[in-house]
């Protein structure tokens, strides 16, 4: 048996069509990975090493499915004399048989298996156990490396008891793990439960759980810096508009161009979002549309994004109250004193938007022959509150999507009903109180780092639900 290697590498092994490459995908992070409901997608061995920077965290070998196992355990059952020699008995074979092509993916699966990989075995247990199942386990038990076994839960799975029992048997460790749908914390989960069947890697492995919870929420602190960025822009943009035609049809034009250019900043930032988190290929047009060229003078389309009205109405007196509170109480570090803020001077959302038109439209040129019109910046809290419920969502949509997943990005119904109304009142005010301000006048430095203080916060309570209210 060879060595094992410097870094943990785990071959991923099962029957054709269980779901390994999507596991592979997930846990090394990459999208380009070939996932497939196919059998038989994948027809080499691939190996993919996640790095941070210059350092291998850890190798999965992606393998093609078993075919012949029962040919291939009678074969070795035959030229086995003990239970010591049957991993050269297993070594044998494949120098025998690896050029023959009814037991190439066998022995290509087997192969980095024989050089020390330990072992991760994927099944989908809709399927019921079987013969041709036992012939499998059989042959990776007997190469004695360490091996784990995954269950993946791909819709119902009736015969889930008797995987549990039957894996039980052969696999020191039994793990249930959706690679399309399992959290984060999930596969930092899994690493743990790979570091516990073989000790000289648990030290590596467990640094790997560390080095990936740094990088997650480097990520995170990335994101909400570009969030502030993007907010800032979108909220303070203006449109200089020459003055050719009338009032109506100037005004007309320049709303197509600002939706485009809307557009085409949500684009970038969603794409930004997605290299940020390590996703290439993702299809925000198929299932995301950006806001139509109506959005901005039919407010039913774009309010569906932010607080509803009587939300709002309930917590712009609050959110115009903290402007006279220490800045910091913007952050979450106090309690707000929310009773007294709610009867703030300010008064509801009238305090100064509601009614307005989402831009703000006039003339600011009128110099003969260099007339101007000028367009935006966002005039209405409305408006501001749906910009940055879209912007959150976006981020939500990339955080919690696995690498394996290759479907556009869902504009699912929750996502179009004031999902923004579902979150704590607390951190309601305190984006109203930010926005409010946004609309003002950029944020200085100390100011961006509250802001972005708050949108971690929300970033967070998005991943758990976002349901509780107070």
């Amino acid at each position: 048996m060879a060595e094992s290697p410097d870094f943990p590498v785990f071959a991923v092994v099962g029957h054709p069509n269980q779901g390994k490459s999507s596991v592979v995908s997930t846990l090394v992070q990459d999208d380009h990975i070939a996932v497939s409901p196919v059998s038989g997608t994948t027809r080499e061995v691939h190996q993919y090493r996640l790095m941070l920077g210059d350092e291998i965290l850890y190798e999965l070998v992606d393998t093609p499915g078993f075919q012949r196992a029962r040919q291939m355990l009678d074969w070795c059952a035959g030229h086995s004399e003990t239970a010591a020699g049957r991993p050269a008995v297993l070594a044998e074979f494949v120098a025998r048989h690896r050029q023959e092509p009814r037991f190439a993916d066998d022995c290509a699966l087997l192969e980095p298996i024989l050089r020390g990989a330990g072992i991760v075995y994927v099944v989908d247990c809709r399927q019921p156990f079987s013969t041709a199942f036992e012939a499998e386990l059989t042959l990776l038990s007997w190469t004695g490396q360490p091996r784990l076994a995954l269950l993946n839960p791909m819709g119902d799975h009736p015969h889930e008891a008797d995987w549990q029992s039957a894996l039980g048997q052969y696999f020191s460790l039994v793990r249930t793990f959706n690679p399309l749908l399992a959290p984060f914390e999930q596969h930092l989960a899994l690493l743990r439960s790979m570091a516990e069947i073989h000790p000289p890697w648990r030290q590596p492995l467990m640094h790997s759980v560390d080095a990936l919870q740094r990088q997650r929420q480097g990520r995170h602190q990335q994101a909400a810096d570009r969030l502030v960025d993007y907010l800032q822009e979108v909220l303070r943009f203006r449109l200089q508009l020459p003055v050719v035609g009338s009032r109506a049809q100037i005004r007309s034009t320049g709303v197509a161009r600002y939706n485009r250019e809307l557009q085409h900043r949500e684009n970038q930032f969603q794409q930004q979002l997605a290299s940020l988190y390590g996703h290439h290929r993702l299809d925000w047009e198929g299932e995301w549309p950006g806001p139509r060229e109506g959005d901005l003078t039919d407010s039913h389309e774009w309010r569906a994004w932010g607080l509803s009205r009587p939300r709002l109405a309930s917590l712009s007196g609050a959110a115009g109250a903290m402007s006279g509170l220490a800045v910091d109480a913007a952050t979450g570090g106090t309690s707000l004193l929310l009773g007294a803020l709610l009867g703030g001077a300010l008064g509801g959302a009238a305090g100064g938007f509601a009614g307005r038109d989402a831009l703000s439209f006039k003339l600011i040129s009128k110099v003969p022959g260099y007339e101007q019109w000028q367009l935006g910046p966002v005039a209405n809290i409305e408006f501001a509150t749906a910009l940055a419920g879209r912007a959150l969502r976006s981020w939500y949509q990339v955080r919690v999507r696995n690498h394996a997943r290759r479907d556009s990005l869902l504009l699912a119904p929750q996502d179009l009903s004031h999902w923004l109304d579902g979150l704590p009142r607390k951190q309601q005010v305190q984006l109203l109180f930010w926005l409010r301000k946004l609309l003002k006048r950029p944020l200085q430095e100390e100011e961006r780092q509250q802001f972005q203080t708050l949108l971690l916060a929300l970033g967070e309570q998005m991943e758990d639900g976002g349901e509780s209210k107070t």
